[in-house]
This record gives C-alpha cells, structure tokens and sequence, in this order.
C-alpha cells in the first residue's frame, strides 16, 4: 500500500508532469502547437526512453500488456457503455455533433499514457499504490490549472483518482482505453466547455501516428542497444 523506493525515474517523473503542465497551459492560452510539443516531449518521448532504453522494461512498463486483457475489455465496455448516456445528452444539450467529438477523444491515447502508463506506474514503484493514486489526482488537477476554471481543474482532479483506482487492479491501460476514456473524456470536454470538430479529430489522428511511431522507434532502439550502453 505505502513504499518508498524513489529514484531517478521518479524525479524525472516529477519534472515531465511541470513541463507537461506549461505545455499545457501554453497550448490552451497561447497556440495549440505547445500542447501538442508536450505530448511528444514530455508525455512520450522521454517516458519511452526511460521505460524502453534506460530501465529496459519493455512495453508493459509503461501499461502496454496481455495481463488481464479480457477483465480489462470487460470493465472498459461497462464504463463506457454506462457513461454513454450521459456524453450522448451533453452532446444534445450543448448541441454539438457527438460522432467527431467522440472520435476526437478516442485520438487521445497520449493522456491515459502519460497519466497512468508513466506517471502512476512511476510513483507506485517509488511510494506504492494509495500515494500513487492521490498523486495521480493531485498532478492530473495540476495540468489543468491556468487552462480551465479552478473549480474544473479540481474536477478533473476528482474524476482522476477515480480511473487511477480503475486503473491500479490491472495496471494495463486497456481498462481505460480505447472502451472507456474517450466517453468520460468526452465529458470532461464538453463540461468544460470544450467540443471536437472533424479538423480536432484530423490533428489528433495525426498526432497519434507519430507517438505510436515514437514509441515503436524508441522500443526497436532499445532492443538492439547493447546490455553494456543500456542504463
């Protein structure tokens, strides 16, 4: 329940979720090129480093895995199917088209990665599983704050230590996407104000191609790094 084991991957951990932060608000308040230079940087590249090259972990350290595939499809269906009715009324009362904005929170992979598949699985090694959930909640509200209302961050925040809880009996991100997280996300979105038009889903796509190409690149690096390089 309560460890303590931290390490560099720990800090570093720390330090990408203060980049992502800024990035975030930069992307949000200035352009929305800072948000998407934060997903590749911050919430792939340098996690995929870390996992893949440096502890050598393969795709299952950052929450790629086999491990309870079927109880994990499972549960994300009933989530998902469960929170289905609540996007589809937002959707109709917000009056925006639901097909694009669901299919442009399907393209956010980067955020249940970055999340749950590097930042959790971080700090439960570091300070075990109950400091990783509140920490979760914690940084989660934390990359919102100065891109949406206080009281939303705070939310969002809230609704975090919810998928962490989801998210820590399997630790495989396929509880969480792609069944579940694109409806809640949906949610979160419109609750905030914010809807996904066709262009969204276009630039999502896009950015979900290069992140997959990242993470495929650095994993094919890693195994062909020497033992003696790696570390």
């Amino acid at each position: 329940m309560v460890a303590w084991d931290p390490g560099l991957d720990t800090v570093i951990a720390g330090g990408t979720l203060l980049g992502f932060w800024g990035c975030y608000w930069a992307g949000a308040t200035v352009h929305v090129g800072f948000l998407y230079a934060g997903v590749l940087v911050f919430g792939t590249l340098v996690p995929a480093v870390m996992v893949l090259c440096r502890r050598r972990e393969g795709l299952m350290g950052l929450g790629f895995t086999g491990r309870f595939l079927v109880p994990s499809l499972i549960v994300s269906a009933v989530l998902g199917a469960g929170s289905a009715y609540q996007l589809v009324t937002l959707a109709a009362q917000h009056e925006v088209a639901l097909a694009p904005h669901l299919l442009g929170n399907l393209m956010v992979l980067w955020e249940p990665l970055f999340v749950f598949g590097w930042l959790y699985l971080r700090w439960e090694r570091a300070f075990g599983w109950l400091p990783a959930i509140l920490l979760v909640g914690a940084g989660f509200a934390l990359q919102h704050v100065g891109s949406v209302p206080p009281a939303a961050a705070l939310g969002f925040g809230t609704f975090a230590l919810g998928f962490a809880i989801v998210f820590a009996l399997v630790r495989n991100l396929l509880i969480l996407w792609p069944l579940f997280y694109p409806v809640a996300s949906g949610i979160g979105t419109l609750q905030s104000g914010f809807s996904m038009g066709w262009d969204e889903v276009a630039y999502g796509a896009l950015l979900l191609v290069v992140q997959v190409a990242i993470l495929v690149l650095v994993h094919r690096s890693g195994r062909r790094m020497p033992m003696r390089e790696r570390g």
